[in-house]
């Protein structure tokens, strides 16, 4: 008999509510997690992602046999075999609880409950955990309705906040004993070539991980407001990676942050703290409002908006191939490495969306198949952010220029000439938006949109609805 513990988008074993617990009866504990590339594909998770996270998952593997806990591997075709694949796994194992962590996204909670059903019928209790930092249904408006918007949320959110909310369970405790076979983890290659090449510069294991994490308080925090903009400069976390497959925490974040630093606001610490809750408040927003994970805008009127049909002005975004050199950049940044950087995020879907009026869902699903970072909630709310369709959104008539966006945060072309290196002996006062004789000595191309007139479309499109 053996209690089961699946993993899902929580890649570590400190601070895991449903681990933890498993561990707690001491009858023995299973983890398993589930391999399934056919719903890693529906779900457009990037490649570089699924690698990274197997590569962890080695890691942790060897903690868990350490602690006498038995790790197995599900095989499943599509999110709609797991209930069952669980269950049998469970039934196999003669296991009288699951425990797993919530995910709030539409697919998840149907499979959730899918499995509770079945699990009911076989007399197995599921045991589900909340996975953000104040349980969803209890951060409300004052007339008892939920948010739409972040900062009343993040107010609120702060007003909430206690210390219990922020108590890290400890590791699971060593089981004395462990019947069972411990699986390997599946091969899964990476078909590209920079891709091969830039998993490297992601290290994993808990130990790098908070390394990493220690690393940032130290010697970033105290700049991150000031510097986080600059896309040349090395003055952001990085943890985006870590947090979005669970190898850390927001909460551990969080109290790591809150005992170190006060939140004032105007300080780097506060700046951060925000990001933080931004990534509670979209995993909120898909929580309470489903639509969102179902292909919808937030705000259904946009449903109604006249995208434009233009197969070569998309593959040219995808590529990196639009004529601006901070947009180019930018997707190099992404297509070579699988991160971008979070100011350019915003610039390069905004022109997506409103300069050349392309749908926000095109350049939404290219980047969860390119991000090592790639989290349904944040880029979901992100993308719709940028196109105005979202929560709390940009207004349509908001639009980054982005070559002022260029001379504002890249003044000297640093970033744009590490990732166009073709455009290295243009001078800083001509990188942004290089001249007709310069584009052609550099071989460079043409603008593909007049971005005076684009904007003007993008205004008329939005406006009539």
């Amino acid at each position: 008999m053996s209690n089961l513990f699946i993993f899902s988008s929580d890649l570590r074993i400190e601070d895991n509510a449903a681990l933890y617990n498993a561990s707690l009866d001491n009858t023995g504990l299973t983890t398993a997690f589930i391999f399934n590339p056919a719903k890693w594909k529906n779900h457009n998770d990037s490649p570089l992602k699924i690698k990274f996270q197997l590569n962890h998952l080695q890691k942790l593997r060897e903690k868990l046999i350490q602690k006498n806990i038995c790790f197995k591997v599900i095989h499943a075709d599509g999110i709609e075999e797991e209930p069952l694949k669980i269950l049998n796994l469970a039934k196999e194992l003669q296991s009288a609880k699951i425990f797993i962590n919530k995910d709030y996204g539409f697919n998840e909670r149907r499979r959730d409950s899918e499995l509770e059903k079945l699990a009911d019928h076989e007399g197995i209790s599921l045991n589900l955990f909340d996975s953000s930092i104040i349980d969803p249904r209890n951060i409300k408006t004052g007339t008892g309705n939920f948010f739409k918007v972040f900062t009343p949320y993040s107010k609120v959110f702060r007003n909430l906040l206690t210390s219990e909310d922020l108590n890290i369970d400890p590791e699971p405790k060593t089981q004395e004993i462990s019947n069972f076979q411990n699986d390997e983890i599946p091969e899964y290659d990476l078909e590209e070539e920079n891709f091969k090449n830039s998993i490297e510069l992601y290290e994993v294991g808990s130990d790098n991980v908070h390394k990493k994490f220690d690393s940032f308080l130290q010697d970033k925090i105290s700049d991150y407001k000031n510097l986080r903009d600059f896309p040349s400069l090395d003055s952001t976390s990085k943890l985006s990676p870590y947090l979005t497959s669970g190898m850390l925490s927001a909460k551990y974040c969080l109290k790591e942050l809150l005992s170190q630093f006060e939140d004032i606001p105007g300080t780097g610490q506060y700046s951060w703290m925000n990001e933080i809750l931004w990534r509670e408040f979209y995993r909120y927003i898909i929580y309470h409002f489903p639509r969102v994970s179902q292909g919808k805008s937030f705000s259904e009127k946009y449903d109604q908006l006249i995208w434009r049909q233009d197969a070569t002005d998309f593959e040219k975004w995808c590529q990196g191939k639009t004529g601006i050199p901070l947009i180019d950049a930018a997707m190099t940044q992404l297509n070579q490495t699988g991160w971008m950087h979070n100011r350019l995020r915003m610039v390069v879907a905004m022109f997506l969306s409103k300069n050349l009026l392309i749908d926000w869902r095109l350049g939404e699903a290219y980047f969860m198949n390119r991000l090592i970072d790639g989290d349904h909630a944040s880029n979901n709310g992100g993308w719709q952010w940028s196109a105005s369709t979202g929560v709390d959104a940009a207004p349509y008539f908001r639009i980054f220029n982005p070559i002022t966006q260029s001379e504002k945060f890249d003044k000297n072309g640093e970033f744009i000439k590490k990732y166009l290196p073709n455009l290295q002996s243009i001078p800083a006062n001509s990188i942004h938006n290089p001249s007709k004789d310069l584009r052609i000595e550099n071989n460079y191309p043409d603008m593909i949109v007049d971005l005076k007139e684009s904007r003007k479309r993008a205004l008329d499109a939005f406006s009539s609805i």
